[in-house]
């Protein structure tokens, strides 16, 4: 299937999104990524190679988009940037280094919504955050996301849950990619396990992301613990070698 039908699949026939979207957010991301242009209410920055869209209200949602042309085929997703500390610097990061694209939240998750929509990225239906990734894949079939979330050990009910530093999600289901990013993580001296075979909590399989129609598996759900997201921010080194991680998987 060429990107362009997907896409058209995906915005006319909504077999990509939930029955509830609308569609203005998903054509102009579409166009978007092919000539960067102004989306009201977003404000249009350039900066050398990048161009980016910055929320300057509510509406929709909020939510930042970055791309660069420059890098690889592949998204990162910041989606809780101020609940799930840390995540931001290390998603800025994966996008300097290794992604075309970043997009993330703007706003609180828990603050009060303009419209009947949770703010909370993993939930909400319709923003421009699921927009760009449905219209960047349309473009890049087998482009990665890869969305980063921070958790903390001790709400955690599994001895698995407990020790976690880092857990791997596809879904409710995964492929080798899974299995060898996981193992990745597992070289670097992270104990990583993958979510349906060395753990049952922390999937992120409930989050809306699965229900956008992207290519199956293409969606890895990333959840680093605090000591994590730390030693990463802190070590450089580190940090290149986990993004490198990443990259073997484009």
């Amino acid at each position: 299937m060429k990107p362009i039908s997907l896409y058209l699949i995906c915005v006319f026939f909504s077999s990509c999104a939930l029955s509830n979207y609308t569609q203005p957010l998903y054509k102009d991301m579409f166009s978007w990524f092919k000539t960067p242009a102004a989306i009201t209410p977003w404000q249009l920055q350039q900066s050398g190679q990048q161009w980016m869209l910055r929320a300057t209200t509510m509406q929709d949602g909020g939510g930042h988009v970055f791309f660069n042309r420059l890098n690889q085929r592949c998204v990162v997703s910041v989606p809780h940037q101020f609940f799930d500390m840390g995540t931001l610097p290390i998603g800025q990061f994966i996008y300097d280094t290794l992604c075309q694209v970043m997009v993330s939240n703007s706003h609180q998750r828990y603050v009060k919504s303009p419209d009947t929509y949770p703010m909370d990225f993993s939930k909400r239906p319709y923003n421009i955050h699921n927009a760009a990734l449905v219209a960047y894949q349309a473009h890049n079939i087998n482009a990665k996301v890869f969305q980063i979330h921070g958790f903390s050990n001790k709400k955690r009910r599994t001895k698995q849950g407990k020790s976690a530093e880092v857990i791997v999600s596809q879904g409710k289901t995964s492929n080798l990619t899974g299995k060898q990013l996981t193992t990745c993580f597992s070289q670097l001296g992270f104990n990583a396990f993958l979510y349906g075979t060395s753990i049952n909590e922390l999937g992120g399989t409930k989050n809306i992301v699965h229900k956008l129609g992207l290519q199956p598996h293409s969606f890895i759900h990333i959840e680093l613990n605090k000591v994590t997201r730390s030693r990463l921010r802190q070590n450089p080194s580190l940090l290149k070698k986990f993004t490198t991680c990443l990259s073997r998987t484009i």
